[in-house]
């Protein structure tokens, strides 16, 4: 018999069984038509009820037969006991409903790779130290970019090294008789997109040679998601140009920035929490050549192979000559301020999930969240089994 007629009959067992019947009787009748005693015909039959059985294991799925039981029974119970069964439903959809939601949360800050390539070699470069002056310990992330280009070099054949700005948003408006955005943009690495794997959406991404001198490609990409909630998806957004207004050291006078690029859909940035819109070269932030300027974090890919450890004690290498070239410059100051910036070490962060200030202020409220709905799951399911012992206790009774 085929798998779909055992399929079929497991929902229509009454025929099943009047077949099954009608087949035993009609062994019964053939052995009396042959003139033989209907008690000895029945004992040479063997038992009627373990022939059905057999019959019905052939017929049908037994274990689907046993789950389509079960249903049948527990709707039964359902409806025969209707305000215990909406307390209990309520209950459990409650619980349900808070752990969910409070796991899609968790998720998407805390637990989420990025959407990028192999995010389980993704590290971020930060450093920690005591402070000699206040005795507390401390930790940093952001770097100068003339200290990224030594390092990059140094471990070129081990890793990629991206420096990627924190977003921020930034007042630009595409012509002049618009009003002014606020888009989130960041500045990346020329070669971001190709070692995260992301591919363009529409027109092209940033190569090496859109990041080597400083104000030399004023180019933007924007992401998918602000492409098409700005844009409405048009193709026609390719060449299209914004004025980004000054801002600080950053930009010291309003910038022309022309589209060349949509990134594909699901990429928004490496901070879970926010959305990034824009993307634009490092070279045009105007600290770029500043020794002392810290403005972004570096995030390193180790290429397949490569331990943390060698990688972070280059790293460490270049960090420490780069300080104490810099701490030559405090001649004038207290010994404590030169202390204090050489007695730093660095460390190599997993950050597959994405880093971001929102994950740091979040990470503890979010435990305590996690912990929260676990207890009110174990409340309903505790609720559930008080109405099932009580409902046990009548029919006991």
């Amino acid at each position: 018999m085929s798998l779909w007629s055992r399929i079929a009959n497991t929902f229509r067992r009454d025929r099943v069984s009047r077949e099954i019947d009608e087949e035993l009787q009609s062994h019964i009748e053939e052995a009396l038509e042959n003139a033989r005693d209907p008690a000895e015909a029945r004992r040479a039959l063997g038992s009627a009820l373990r022939h059905r059985e057999a019959s019905r294991d052939i017929r049908l799925i037994p274990w689907l037969d046993s789950l389509r039981n079960d249903a049948v029974f527990g709707w039964r119970q359902l409806a025969k006991r209707k305000a215990t069964s909406v307390v209990a439903i309520l209950s459990l959809g409650l619980a349900f409903g808070a752990c969910t939601s409070a796991f899609r949360l968790i998720d998407a800050l805390l637990l989420r790779p990025l959407p990028v390539k192999n995010p389980s070699r993704l590290y971020v470069f930060q450093y920690e130290g005591i402070n000699v002056l206040t005795g507390n310990p401390f930790k940093g992330a952001p770097a100068a970019y003339p200290m990224f280009r030594r390092m990059r070099a140094n471990v070129r054949d081990e890793a990629d090294l991206l420096a990627i700005s924190y977003a921020n948003p930034r007042d630009l408006t595409y012509s002049s008789n618009q009003d002014s955005e606020k888009p989130f943009l960041q500045y990346v690495s020329g070669w971001n997109f190709d070692s995260f794997g992301i591919r363009p959406a529409q027109g092209r991404l940033f190569t090496v040679d859109d990041d080597l001198k400083p104000a030399a490609h004023p180019y933007a990409v924007l992401s998918y998601d602000y492409w098409t909630r700005r844009f409405g998806r048009d193709p026609k957004v390719i060449g299209r140009s914004f004025l980004l207004a000054a801002s600080g050291e950053q930009t010291r006078s309003n910038e022309l920035y022309t589209i060349i690029g949509v990134a594909e859909k699901g990429f928004t940035g490496v901070e879970p929490g926010i959305i990034t819109d824009i993307w634009v070269p490092t070279m045009m932030h105007g600290l770029v050549d500043q020794p002392d300027a810290t403005w972004f974090r570096t995030f390193v890919i180790l290429k397949p192979g490569v331990a943390a450890e060698p990688v972070r004690e280059k790293l460490h290498a270049v960090f420490r000559s780069f300080r104490e070239e810099r701490a030559r410059s405090f001649a004038g100051e207290p010994r404590q301020t030169a202390a204090n910036f050489l007695n730093q070490r660095v460390l190599l962060v997993p950050v597959a999930p994405g880093l971001s200030a929102i994950q740091t202020a979040f990470r503890t409220p979010l435990a305590a969240l996690a912990v929260l709905v676990a207890l009110v799951l174990l409340v309903a399911c505790a609720n559930v089994a008080n109405l099932m012992t009580s409902q046990a206790a009548a029919r006991a009774r």
